[in-house]
């Protein structure tokens, strides 16, 4: 009996997509240049300066903290100044000053009084970012009620700037969510034209430019710090003691970075003399 094979359509894969060269020049991170790196910042020589501005930083927070208790100048002046520690890296110093600081301004019977746009979103990040419950809604004081931001603020560059990192911090599934939503949108919209209206001398450009490429909780906080220390030393009000600190502190997680890569350089070579591997063109078979 005859049988009748079914019929089939050949499907030819499709080509291959055309990848682009990078045209990546060779590596001149040798043994040898990882080997040559020298510094004179070490725990042993600086532990007592570091002590020293540790202590002074944070005695400056603690007075921020007692001063003028509850006014709104007295709460912008601790966000700031915990802020700016945060940018510059030297937060994990000053994790208990830090939660005191920002539990005693929520425990205060003033808390959510401030009417100053910068000062409640900067409080609403600064909170959030510690692990402390805050509400969207603190910010419904700056809507129309449509529901949309008010217009008057569409000037307020510091204001939006704050406004605008606070928004990327919204939590999966919050009620609420629709106002941080509304929150990005309106601060992006303004501050993207009221950037080209700033002088490119104006810090503050600098700064606006910074976080509309790449909001601060997008950022690795090494690299922010090393970026943050150049606009801080900028800044008029800067905490002297706190920008020494900072480029110290800076320094001596450098030096141990460049240790531990010195060490990993090590073993390699060790492996590949020891064991006889070569580092090209041989690899490990299972």
């Amino acid at each position: 009996m005859m049988t009748s094979s079914p019929s089939s359509t050949l499907i030819s894969n499709p080509p291959a997509p055309q990848r682009r060269l990078a045209q990546y020049h060779p590596t001149i991170w040798d043994h040898k240049l990882i080997d040559s790196f020298t510094t004179h910042y070490t725990y042993e020589l600086h532990a007592t300066r570091l002590e020293s501005l540790k202590q002074n930083v944070a005695k400056t927070l603690l007075a921020a903290s007692t001063s003028n208790k509850g006014s709104s100048a007295s709460t912008c002046s601790v966000l700031k100044l915990i802020d700016s520690m945060q940018r510059l890296g030297v937060a994990y110093h000053f994790e208990k000053e830090t939660d005191a600081a920002l539990l005693s301004l929520v425990s205060s019977s003033t808390h959510g009084t401030a009417d100053d746009l910068h000062t409640v979103a900067l409080q609403f990040r600064m909170l959030r970012e510690h692990g402390i419950s805050i509400s969207p809604e603190v910010f419904n004081k700056f809507r129309s009620r449509d529901g949309s931001f008010k217009d008057s603020l569409s000037k307020d560059v510091e204001g939006l700037l704050s406004l605008y990192e606070a928004s990327h911090l919204g939590m999966p599934g919050e009620e609420e969510d629709h106002v941080l939503e509304e929150a990005k949108s309106f601060s992006t919209k303004n501050l993207r034209q009221l950037v080209g209206t700033l002088e490119d001398d104006n810090l503050l450009k600098q700064i606006v430019e910074q976080s509309l490429e790449t909001p601060l909780n997008w950022r690795m906080p090494r690299i922010e710090a090393r970026n943050f220390i150049d606009i801080y030393e900028r800044d008029n009000s800067k905490n002297l003691a706190l920008l020494e600190l900072a480029k110290l502190d800076y320094n001596l997680v450098q030096s141990v970075y460049q240790m531990e890569i010195k060490e990993l350089s090590r073993q390699d070579i060790y492996v590949v003399e020891r064991l006889g591997f070569q580092k090209q063109g041989k690899f490990l078979k299972g």
